[in-house]
């Protein structure tokens, strides 16, 4: 069994035509609802889901409470997805059951449109375009109750060895207050090995059973929740699961995620055997607490090795001094022996990284896997001094090919070089970690050796079979270990769709391997335009990181800046845009953020240490690691603080920024010409909606909008056409402004 955390998206999956099955309660009958009607408040949403191979049932649990000050009669709307098949409604007010009845897309998408025009209300448009259950409610009094319980049956889509799951929590517009209780699980049951399990949307909790049962749950308190929970699970037809995902626009270069988890099967495999150098800084200044937290933090290392591992401690200050003279095995003895020896650790002295490294580096072994655990708090001040010449010398002890050492570097406080740390982990596959001073160094690395602990596949290489990948992250593959899971993201050529054959190739502990995935690159592929900005999260985050380490180009700044308000997210370059009360003229961007403070690179910071560039580091790595669309509206300012700004919304693959009363796309910039306006809630407005669902998610924030449709700015509210022609619609459609505007 093991628990795997996946962080949250702070993203509205506002998928037209996808998963939705959250009920609205609303006040009075359909033709009676008054804009400043409240909702009635969700007491709870509760959520079990059984999924049976593709075969799903879900059980849906809501309560909804009268918070008024009087009698209130309601309708309840249950918006339901494409082929599902409704086995029980149960309501029963008053002694009786009340009926509902099914809606066909046309006789619903006619009453959204209703309820929206009466209550002014476009988030409810995110539910057009499917089927819906509709019932009356007798009348509520009072702080009175009604309890709706629904069994829904839906067979879920297959995909390029994933099965997808969507189910909409987004009900933060449908409550008049914070939900007591939000929880979801979801059982998975498979005739065949059930790899790779993803939510790029929620913390979910995931449990294995075996190869055959998962458990996912997710659970929240006092909460609106804001965005829908999208699943993913692989089928496994090999040991490391590999499935893919994709999104793609007409015409355009498509995106791609690929996932590969060992199974369980695979997992309880024998590991494979590694080889590890820890080396640790002792020198003056890592005295008091520090001292006694790496003492912790190794031991619990050495204290998780394997026994077919072998290792080796590097502890040094102004000179260097082994465990051992050579590499030893992680037997019982040796394991006792490195306990006493970290024991022994007393700060002292100065900082002797160059020779430190060498010592280490001339330990690994050619066969297995070698990897080499940094730690230090501080910068070269003995011996070498010179990062570069250090870097160069690491180059030549430590090839990169076939059999790298991997360098996972942990500097602890803000003194360190992050540069020379940074440098020194990526050039060798690893990852660098900074462990501030109100953290704990143990934990950090107790946390991350249990992670690495268990080798399953190593020295990866990827062949997509012809296709023409690019804008691949991470750009090196890392190794694959019991508990983990890869995810990479990338970009595929308009003349790469159609079939092809993955194979990703590596060493188990039983010799070289290769796994094979039939996949699809489609054409066009809607529904997962949130890939769209993962992918850029990351690119922007490898760029912000070549910007930090090589210092500030323009090529470089402008690809951000193009990126950042392509797909809506925030960086130091862009985050003035979100500030400032008026959009930057067209071709001055780049003037702009030269200009600006904040925006400052490399060349105007005061060194490679120091709180900014810690978090700056950080911050271009989190975004190269990021597996969901989380804190867009983030960013890292010059001193080094997360700011978060309230007027920026990611909806899909674009952002939004609120000026004043309206919210503007990100990617229009004066002078460039509105080419349509649009009165709201009037009938061309829903012609919008209907010709573009799309759209239905910038809808939803609002009445006063600036979008852009196929390129062309679309104005809406209080003024504008009440009526398109089929000829506006279908110039928007080709990319061109309708006549008149």
């Amino acid at each position: 069994m093991r628990l795997k955390h996946v962080g949250m998206l702070f993203l509205l999956l506002l998928v037209a035509g996808g998963v939705r099955a959250d009920g609205i309660l609303l006040p009075g009958p359909i033709t009676g609802i008054l804009p400043d009607e409240p909702y009635f408040a969700v007491k709870y949403h509760r959520v079990k889901t059984e999924i049976k191979d593709q075969l799903c049932t879900t059980y849906v649990d809501q309560v909804f409470v009268n918070r008024g000050h009087r009698e209130m009669e309601a309708t309840y709307v249950f918006p339901l997805p494409a082929g599902a098949v409704v086995q029980k409604f149960t309501l029963t007010a008053d002694g009786q059951e009340i009926p509902a009845r099914l809606m066909d897309k046309d006789e619903a998408q006619r009453l959204y449109e209703d309820i929206v025009r009466r209550r002014r209300d476009p988030a409810l448009l995110t539910y057009a375009g499917n089927n819906a259950y509709q019932a009356k409610i007798y009348p509520i009094p009072a702080g009175g109750e009604r309890r709706i319980e629904i069994r829904y049956t839906q067979l879920l889509s297959y995909d390029n060895g994933l099965v997808s799951y969507l189910y909409p929590l987004s009900t933060e517009k449908f409550s008049s207050e914070p939900i007591k209780e939000v929880s979801f699980v979801a059982d998975l049951e498979s005739a065949q090995p059930l790899g790779s399990v993803y939510s790029p949307s929620h913390d979910v909790s995931i449990t294995r059973k075996d190869d055959k049962h998962v458990r996912v749950s997710y659970e929240e308190t006092g909460t609106r929740p804001d965005r829908d929970l999208l699943l993913y699970f692989n089928l496994a037809k090999d040991p490391v699961g590999l499935s893919l995902v994709t999104f793609k626009e007409p015409g355009k270069n498509g995106f791609f995620l690929l996932l590969a988890a060992p199974t369980v099967e695979q997992e309880a495999a024998t590991a494979l055997p590694k080889h590890v150098v820890f080396v640790m800084d002792t020198s003056g200044s890592m005295s008091g607490e520090k001292i006694k937290q790496v003492q912790g933090a190794l031991t619990y290392c050495v204290n998780s090795l394997n026994p077919q591992d072998q290792f080796d401690i590097v502890a040094f200050s102004d000179h260097p001094e082994s465990f051992a003279p050579k590499m030893v095995a992680a037997d019982e003895e040796h394991v006792k022996s490195a306990r006493k020896f970290i024991a022994g650790f007393e700060a002292r002295g100065g900082t002797d990284i160059q020779t430190a490294l060498q010592t280490a580096l001339a330990l690994r072994t050619d066969g297995d896997a070698n990897y080499l655990v940094f730690l230090t708090d501080g910068q070269p001040t003995v011996g070498e001094t010179d990062t570069e010449k250090i870097l160069q010398q690491v180059g030549k002890l430590a090839p990169t090919g076939a059999n790298p050492t991997r360098a996972f570097v942990f500097g602890v406080g803000y003194d360190v070089n992050t540069n020379f740390l940074d440098r020194m982990a990526q050039g060798h596959g690893g990852l660098s970690t900074y462990v501030r001073p109100s953290e704990d160094i143990e934990q950090s690395v107790s946390s991350f050796f249990g992670k690495i602990a268990q080798p399953r596949l190593t020295n990866l290489t990827l062949d997509w079979g012809g296709a023409e990948i690019y804008d691949a992250f991470p750009r090196q593959l890392p190794d694959l270990f019991a508990g983990s899971q890869i995810e990479m993201f990338g970009r595929y050529r308009q003349s790469s769709a159609g079939a092809t054959k993955l194979t990703l190739s590596g060493t188990t502990a039983g010799g070289s391997r290769h796994y094979v995935l039939n996949a699809t690159l489609p054409e066009v592929c809607r529904g997962t335009d949130y890939l769209a900005s993962l992918w850029a999260a990351r690119k922007i985050g490898f760029l912000l990181d070549e910007i930090r380490l090589q210092g500030q180009k323009k090529e470089l700044v402008d690809e951000v800046v193009r990126l950042s308000l392509e797909y809506g997210i925030l960086t130091q370059y862009t985050a003035f845009l979100a500030l400032e009360g008026e959009a930057v003229p067209a071709g001055t961007i780049t003037d702009r953020v030269s200009a600006a403070p904040m925006m400052q690179g490399p060349a105007g910071a005061a060194g490679p240490a120091g709180p900014a560039q810690v978090a700056a580091s950080q911050n271009g790595q989190n975004l190269q690691l990021q597996t969901k669309v989380g804190a867009n509206n983030n960013y890292v300012d010059e001193s080094g603080a997360v700011q978060r700004l309230t007027n920026v919304q990611n909806l899909g693959q674009r952002g939004y920024v609120q000026r004043g009363a309206r919210w503007e796309d990100m990617r229009y910039q004066p002078p460039q010409k509105i080419a349509l306006q649009v009165q709201a809630y009037s009938e061309a407005y829903f012609q919008l909606s209907r010709a573009f669902p799309e759209m239905n998610a910038a809808l939803s924030l609002g009445d006063k909008l600036l979008l852009e449709v196929n390129g062309q700015a679309v104005e809406v509210g209080t003024e504008g056409r009440t009526r398109l022609s089929d000829a506006d619609l279908a110039a928007l459609a080709a990319g061109k402004a309708p006549a008149g505007g």
